[in-house]
């Protein structure tokens, strides 16, 4: 029987779907489409698809960020709709755990089928065929590393990562997990390959797309979580001092979550009134009286300053929902037709992996580029640099997005418990072996190579 990873790789009869029903296990309707690539629109079209799965609900249309929001001390699931209550618990049963697994790996296929081709065979200006195959790498090296933050062992006591597909092989369908060093080693490997293959002078347009720069911030963000502090710096330096990001003011910042191609935004997912996901976006899950399950821990607002703009009442504030007031995320994602972009990188987060590089590294000048970030929302400066206040701001300015669970555990931390009612997680300590998803038990019942995640 093939592995679920396999009939994922092998079975892409569509490639510029929003959802996964495209995904047919029956391998007799598998195509082979790689060998219909002929010219750079063909590949563009199934960049395009890349594209187009990373915005599905299962991945960062909406399940991954929530992911990061409610299994730490930013939100929890009220139960609504019954949405995320086992993911707020963190009681995922391997028998719940495929989506973001499938979701992921059909990135990884899509990415895998650019990268497969001999761009000398194809049509076009090779440079920007290059290009193209670059995007793909940096697309799969993204997709391996949110694969490995959420199943990954290294925050539980082990050192198994995930398996990491570089090609469909046939005849191999039973992958089997890499280590989390060999994951960490191939990621940066993928990053590396692609920004060898693109140029600045053929980066996209628009922020739709994978740029040069939007390359360099997943590097950041790489090292940030492994600890590789001159590597994060260096990265994160590459994006600032290009000069074409600029962090959004005061003023201008609750406006800006309605904006696309803002001045801050570096990689955003595009979505729109006609083109998105509905009921099951960010939206709908974060306010409303429909879903709503999404609800600010009273905890979060104890750490801005009453001046911050990120604290205004635009920005978090109360819904009355069956005669109960809620506290809410309105401010990110705030679009009621849906149309709202996906953010997943800004130059916001690349000043604050900046910031703490330097900290680690212990360059004096670290505290003015932290506070480089609350100076353009009306918060007051920090007078000292601390990993505390570090983390402070990244929580105070990333919230909402899905950060905090892995700014939490990638510095050892236990989970903060603020609210025990609420916060049904309890507070694992760190290196609990829910920190980690199980794998899919369809994926284990397929695969005789796979091993689950300790105590599921």
């Amino acid at each position: 029987m093939r592995t679920k990873i396999w009939i994922i790789i092998t079975a892409l009869t569509v490639l510029t779907s929003c959802s996964l029903n495209d995904l047919d296990p029956v391998v007799s309707n598998e195509k082979d489409i790689a060998t219909n690539i002929r010219n750079l629109e063909d590949l563009q079209g199934i960049a395009n698809g890349i594209y187009d799965r990373m915005t599905v609900t299962t991945y960062y249309g909406r399940n991954l960020i929530i992911y990061g929001e409610v299994r730490a001390d930013n939100c929890f699931a009220n139960g609504r709709s019954g949405r995320f209550m086992s993911e707020a618990a963190m009681k995922v049963s391997p028998d719940a755990s495929n989506g973001p697994w499938d979701a992921m790996y059909a990135v990884i296929a899509s990415c895998n089928i650019i990268i497969g081709q001999d761009p000398l065979k194809i049509e076009g200006d090779q440079q920007k065929i290059r290009q193209v195959i670059g995007q793909a790498y940096i697309a799969r090296a993204l997709a391996h590393f949110d694969l490995l933050k959420l199943f990954g062992q290294q925050h539980t006591g082990g050192n198994l990562g995930i398996p990491y597909i570089k090609a469909y092989v046939s005849g191999q369908t039973a992958p089997a997990r890499n280590s989390v060093d060999e994951n960490r080693m191939a990621i940066f490997e993928d990053i590396e390959t692609g920004l060898a293959l693109m140029t600045e002078a053929n980066n996209p347009k628009t922020k739709q797309q994978i740029s040069t720069f939007a390359g360099y911030a997943l590097k950041a963000r790489v090292a940030l979580y492994f600890k590789e502090w001159e590597k994060a710096k260096s990265a994160a330096l590459a994006v600032i001092g290009s000069g074409k990001f600029s962090v959004v003011d005061s003023p201008n910042f609750v406006g800006s979550w309605k904006t696309k191609n803002n001045t801050n935004s570096i990689f955003e997912l595009a979505f729109s009134a006609s083109d998105n996901l509905g009921v099951n976006g960010l939206q709908m899950i974060y306010r409303g009286a429909q879903y709503g399950d999404i609800e600010v821990l009273d905890n979060l607002l104890t750490i801005f300053d009453d001046e911050d703009v990120r604290k205004s009442g635009a920005m978090i504030g109360y819904e009355t929902v069956a005669g109960k007031k809620r506290l809410r995320n309105l401010g990110k994602y705030p679009s009621a037709d849906f149309s709202d972009n996906v953010a997943l990188f800004r130059i916001e987060e690349q000043i604050l992996i900046l910031a703490e590089a330097k900290f680690e590294l212990g360059e004096t000048d670290a505290i003015d580029i932290l506070n480089q970030v609350p100076a353009k929302r009306g918060a007051a400066p920090y007078t000292e640099i601390t990993k505390e206040n570090i983390l402070k701001e990244r929580r105070r300015e990333l919230c909402f997005e899905g950060f905090r669970f892995d700014d939490l555990v990638r510095t050892g931390s236990d989970i903060p418990l603020v609210d025990p009612i609420k916060q049904t997680h309890g507070g694992p300590k760190y290196g609990s072996y829910n920190v980690a998803f199980p794998i899919p038990r369809v994926e284990l019942n397929a695969n005789k190579n796979m091993e689950q995640n300790k105590d599921y």
